[in-house]
């Protein structure tokens, strides 16, 4: 073999090492909400992590960074969806919570990237709290060691992330009057 041949194929072995895969597990269906849920391992930002689960479905079921909107679903998808007290493979995945960039409180204005109603929060002891002085702490991840609960932190940092997949779920922007008026009835 001669020496380029080689050299191409160093290079298509070192292409496939270096690009990240999006590692998962098979989407889990919960029957309290009739939605599904994934976990998946690219580490990304917040903002990439939001980018990819917008572009995923299943079941014909639209994806978006997962919504936890009541404690049951928060904790269905802490133990079953993560595996629970299990420390997660690559951190602590990013969930679909973000604060306005101009809000300095780190306890206000909250919303879930679907536009659902942020009235339900699982905040770890402390939290929310700015701590990193130097970047805005204004996207949710479960909270390292604290089962199942939320912590506020900035985007640096690549983290895996949850996606939840639902078709009753419409964003405000892209919806109808009418589709806007069935979810109130």
């Amino acid at each position: 073999m001669n020496t380029r041949y080689n050299c191409l194929i160093t290079l298509a072995l070192l292409a496939t090492v270096m690009v990240p895969q999006l590692a998962s597990a098979e989407a889990v269906y919960w029957d309290g909400n009739g939605h599904y849920y994934e976990y998946l391992e690219p580490l990304v930002s917040w903002e990439e992590a939001h980018t990819i689960a917008e572009g995923r479905s299943v079941g014909g079921n639209p994806g978006y960074l997962v919504t936890l909107t009541s404690q049951e679903e928060n904790d269905f998808v802490y133990n079953v969806v993560l595996g629970g007290d299990a420390p997660a493979p690559y951190g602590d995945p990013w969930i679909g919570g973000y604060q306005d960039s101009d809000h300095s409180d780190p306890a206000l204005n909250w919303h879930w990237v679907t536009e659902e109603e942020f009235d339900f929060v699982n905040w770890a002891p402390g939290e929310p709290n700015d701590f990193h002085h130097l970047y805005a702490e204004m996207y949710l991840q479960f909270s390292p060691g604290q089962g199942g609960m939320w912590n506020d932190h900035h985007s640096i940092n690549p983290k895996p992330m949850i996606v939840e997949y639902s078709n009753d779920v419409v964003a405000i922007e892209d919806a109808s009057w009418g589709e806007v008026k069935s979810l109130y009835r």
